[in-house]
């Protein structure tokens, strides 16, 4: 069989779901050869017919490297295709496009466009498609007054007990100044559905909150300890200070003693499970009100906490650990329910399941900046639709 003929043999296999993992890695090797006859312009016509869409005037090289981002080994799953309770559906950024993605569901190479068609048949109107979230939270003072952060600009905007509170191009800080007698007084910062937001506390301390968080910390800290209690999903880079250790409680969950030190927590009180992802320096994680069952973290490594079954992970994948802090959705090895989750949040979703909704797991990240219907229709490639209703109400069919 010529090359060009098994070229397009491979792109058929894949095209009807019965591709092998070790098919797509000859098909990705045969991309990247050196062998006129199979040729980047048999795939690239092929494609053509298939999605039914114009390609980029791409050269060989380019689309050899675009091959390798979509195909290399190390991204795909011992047997993709085969598993018949999971599907698989890759998604990679495609730098063409604000929007624009490259799916391989179950085996069927997909190259979509930011084409907005199948969105506006899926939202009907255009007035229910949902922005993305953004910057905003509200601060609850020790004395229960309440100030909404979303759109409030430069300069300090309360005082307490010797400490100011200031806002900083988006960023909220405290600043200790003279320490002032009597008891020790707590602020809470909380973000809701659709809103993320960072704090510096007055030891320097920077906390990023995704949505759904909440933070309770002293003004000032002026005790034995650094003591903040949290909930929901942040990422913490603790000021150093071997003589005041800083801790973080997680109500009925898990307390993490730190020193300096860079880490994720994902401990949202709706998921079984938490998760604390250590960036670097060292971290000591209990049971919830326990002194023994503590283990160590070392950077790279990741605690899966249920109740108090503590599981480490050895190498991982940190980058999508913190990925929504740096404006990107990571949903590498991410199953339906799971990635439906991220998007309720962030984009304050009330998510229905219909009928027997199938289980994928996906490959990829998407930005966090796109407009609901731009992440849907990446979506809409797998074997997955989507029916947004008034209310925010997004309903998931198969």
């Amino acid at each position: 069989m010529k090359p060009n003929a098994r070229l397009t043999y491979l792109l058929e296999r894949l095209a009807s779901h019965n591709a092998t993992a070790e098919e797509l890695n000859e098909l990705s090797a045969l991309i990247d050869c050196d062998v006129p006859d199979a040729s980047i312009d048999d795939a690239e016509s092929w494609l053509e017919v298939h999605v039914d869409q114009q390609l980029p005037n791409y050269s060989a090289q380019q689309w050899r490297q675009v091959a390798d981002q979509i195909l290399r080994s190390d991204k795909l799953p011992s047997d993709p295709i085969t598993a018949p309770a999971t599907r698989v559906h890759y998604l990679h950024k495609w730098w063409w496009a604000v929007a624009a993605v490259v799916l391989i569901a179950a085996g069927t190479w997909y190259l979509n466009r930011n084409n907005p068609h199948p969105v506006r048949q899926m939202v009907r109107n255009a007035s229910l498609d949902v922005a993305p979230g953004q910057t905003g939270a509200m601060l609850t003072l020790s004395d229960g007054s309440q100030l909404a952060l979303d759109s409030t600009g430069n300069g300090v905007i309360t005082r307490q007990n010797g400490t100011s509170v200031a806002m900083q191009n988006g960023n909220l800080q405290y600043t200790s100044g003279q320490k002032v007698a009597g008891p020790v007084q707590y602020n809470t910062i909380s973000t809701a559905k659709g809103r993320q937001f960072n704090i510096t506390l007055s030891d320097g301390t920077k906390v990023w909150l995704n949505a759904s968080s909440s933070l309770r910390f002293p003004v000032a800290f002026n005790g034995a300890d650094r003591t903040v209690e949290f909930t929901g999903e942040g990422y913490f880079e603790v000021a150093a200070n071997a003589r005041q250790p800083f801790r973080v409680n997680v109500p009925d969950r898990i307390s993490l003693e730190v020193l300096g030190t860079a880490f994720n927590i994902n401990a949202y009180t709706s998921d079984q499970n938490n998760y604390t992802t250590l960036v670097n320096g060292r971290v000591k994680i209990s049971p919830a009100g326990k002194t023994s069952g503590a283990v160590v973290l070392k950077p790279g490594e990741q605690l899966q906490a249920t109740g108090s079954n503590f599981d480490i992970k050895s190498n991982a994948n940190v980058e999508q650990a913190i990925a929504w802090k740096n404006g990107l959705f990571n949903f590498d090895s991410v199953n339906l329910k799971d990635m439906m989750r991220q998007l309720e949040r962030w984009y304050d979703l009330e998510v229905v399941y219909e009928g027997n909704v199938p289980n994928i797991v996906f490959f990829g990240e998407m930005s966090r900046n796109l407009k609901l219907s731009d992440v849907l229709n990446g979506l809409e490639r797998s074997d997955v639709h989507f029916r947004l209703e008034e209310g925010r109400k997004l309903i998931v069919m198969p």
